[in-house]
This record gives C-alpha cells, sequence and structure tokens, in this order.
C-alpha cells in the first residue's frame, strides 16, 4: 500500500513498546482513529542502489493483513488488545457534541398536569445523531389551561434539528403570554418569514381546559385530531387551519372551539403516522381512528403503543410523533 508517512490517529502499540528500539527490518506500528478503526504500518530496509539502503513502510488495513503479508510477528494481535483494556479511547469530540445537542433538542417526557392522564411517541427517522424535525410540547399556562403541541419541521435528519429547536421555543414564548392559538400561531409565523434562510413546519396548538373541557385549537397545515369517546369511539376533527408556519406573513390561523367531556381522549399525529407515499392522508387518518377503536380496555400507554406501530405500514421511513391526552373523569 506504500505510503510512507505519520500514522493516521494515535499510536496504541508498536515493536518499539517492547524493546524500547527502532529495528527497521521488524518494526510495525499499530494506530488507532477517532472512529476507533485500526491501521497498521510495517518497516522493511530496501535496496536502494548497490551500496545505499532506505526504510519502506507499507500500510495495512489491518493487523490480519499486515500478518499475511509477513510484516509482523504473531503476540500482535494480544498486545492490541491489552493496550486497548489498558487505556480507553475517549471517543471523538464532535460525538460529544453531537450527544449534548441530541440531549438539548430531543422532547423531554411532559410533566404531570393536574386532570390530565398523558402519553407520548417519538422517533426521529433514521439518523446518524437521532434528531429530528418533529416536536411536542405540554405546558400548563397562568390561568390553568393546558398548552399541547405537536408539529413538524420540513425535511428530517440533523439540519431540520436546530430549527425545531427554534420553533418550539418561540411557541411556547409566545403561548405564555398569548391566549388565543391562532394568535399564537401567527406570531410565530411572522417571526419565521423575517427569519434569514427557510423554515417551514406544521403545526397544532390546542389549549384545553381540564376543568370545563374546553378545547380551542388552531392548525397550520398539520393532520386533523382526533377525539374519542370514554367508549373508545373515534371521531376526526378537521378543523380550519392555515399555511405552513414561515412560508408567508401576516397569515390567519383561525381558532376553533370543541369540548372534550370527562374520560375523553385527544390524540395529536404527525404525518410520518398517517401519510406515505402510497398512502392519503385522509386514508392514513381513517386506519388511526380503526386502529384506535381496536384498542378498547386498554390502558393510554399501551394504546399509544399500539397506534405507533402504524408508522411502520406508511411504506417509508419519516419522524413520527404522538401525542395522547384523556381527560379524567369525574
Amino acid at each position: 500500500m506504500g505510503a510512507v508517512g505519520a500514522g493516521p490517529g494515535r499510536l496504541l502499540v508498536s515493536s518499539g513498546t517492547r524493546d524500547h528500539r527502532y529495528d527497521p527490518a521488524t518494526a510495525w506500528r499499530v494506530y488507532q482513529g477517532e472512529d476507533g478503526s485500526l491501521t497498521v504500518s510495517t518497516d522493511a530496509w530496501q535496496e536502494e542502489s548497490h551500496t545505499l539502503m532506505a526504510i519502506r513502510t507499507d500500510w495495512y488495513a489491518d493487523a490480519a493483513a499486515a500478518s499475511a503479508a509477513g510484516g509482523m510477528p504473531p503476540d500482535v494481535a494480544g498486545r492490541v488488545t491489552r493496550a486497548l483494556g489498558a487505556e480507553p479511547v475517549p471517543p471523538p469530540p464532535y460525538r460529544d457534541f453531537a450527544e449534548a445537542f441530541r440531549a438539548g433538542v430531543t422532547p423531554a417526557h411532559p410533566e404531570p398536569v393536574a386532570g390530565l392522564e398523558l402519553a407520548v411517541r417519538h422517533r426521529p427517522a433514521q439518523d446518524e445523531f437521532g434528531v429530528g424535525g418533529d416536536w411536542y410540547d405540554v405546558f400548563t399556562l397562568d390561568d390553568g389551561q393546558v398548552a399541547l403541541v405537536v408539529g413538524d419541521v420540513q425535511g428530517h435528519g440533523a439540519s431540520t434539528a436546530p430549527i425545531m429547536a427554534r420553533i418550539r421555543t418561540l411557541l411556547h414564548a409566545y403561548a405564555v403570554v398569548t391566549p388565543d392559538p391562532g394568535r399564537t400561531l401567527g406570531l410565530v409565523n411572522d417571526f419565521l418569514d423575517r427569519f434569514p434562510g427557510p423554515a417551514y413546519a406544521t403545526c397544532t396548538l390546542a389549549y384545553l381546559d381540564p376543568a370545563t373541557g374546553s378545547l380551542r385549537v388552531a392548525r397550520a397545515a398539520h393532520p386533523p385530531l382526533l377525539l374519542a369517546d370514554p367508549a373508545g369511539t373515534p371521531r376526526i376533527e378537521d378543523v380550519d387551519g392555515g399555511l405552513p408556519l414561515g412560508m408567508l406573513a401576516d397569515q390567519a390561523y383561525p381558532c376553533t372551539t370543541l369540548t372534550v367531556a370527562p374520560g375523553e381522549t385527544l390524540v395529536l399525529v404527525t404525518d410520518g403516522l398517517v401519510e406515505g407515499p402510497q398512502l392519503a392522508l385522509d386514508r392514513g387518518m381513517e386506519r388511526l381512528a380503526h386502529r384506535f377503536e381496536r384498542s378498547r380496555g386498554l390502558d393510554l400507554e399501551a394504546t399509544a403503543e399500539r397506534l405507533f406501530g402504524l408508522a411502520d405500514l406508511t411504506g417509508h421511513r419519516d419522524d413520527v410523533t404522538l401525542l395522547l391526552a384523556r381527560t379524567k373523569a369525574g
């Protein structure tokens, strides 16, 4: 393989670590890269002319290849194992950053809310860092209402996560000081329209009063919500909505008022659960309602698990989020 120069990564073990001398006739080195992979080099005398000798360095992808070429003694594998065990190799620096970033943007399980039972499921699309553009949020407003949020940034993967985190923070901040969910979405939309670079998202924002059952809902091009009575009979509520957030400034997002009776369940989803290349949204919502109805008698967590299984039947891999909120029976 014939490249000469410094090894790729940290020197893990070499022939010189045993006898503290360098002999080109038998020299070898094992390097460990940032990703944990091992690379082996061996040295040998090489005749340049009838009177001059030079050192040649050969590189191999692993110890087996080097041993097969006759460049390494048979005890190297054991020495490499001992060296790895004696000095654990820290993860690459970017891994630490990625873990911190993921912890910062991944939605946490919602805190308990008086008068409500909650269940959530969230799964990013396949991505190296395990983050995506879907989010959910549950928080209590000053007047005792509970804000329930599910949203979906256009696209998926790590590139959508910073946008998602920005929108989630904006929406939370505006909702705390804005009594109307439609107005809250309008404020977030206008902010995103002024922000550099494209940032589009669909979203459902609902304010629920657990004491009265009043539910005020606003949507930004998001899938419909599902309401199910205490007996487990669901109905699809396709309330009025507006354009995706960030698409066009000065948009109005209508607010629809519904009533949630004691023991009823509100189901909010992102399109990854109910839509796919060969699955229309209407059909996906019907399938969601049908599976909910077949989940009668299950507790809320078991119901969430059954509904979330629909994500594997959409025909593609997408970010998926499911939020269930059940009012407690009187």
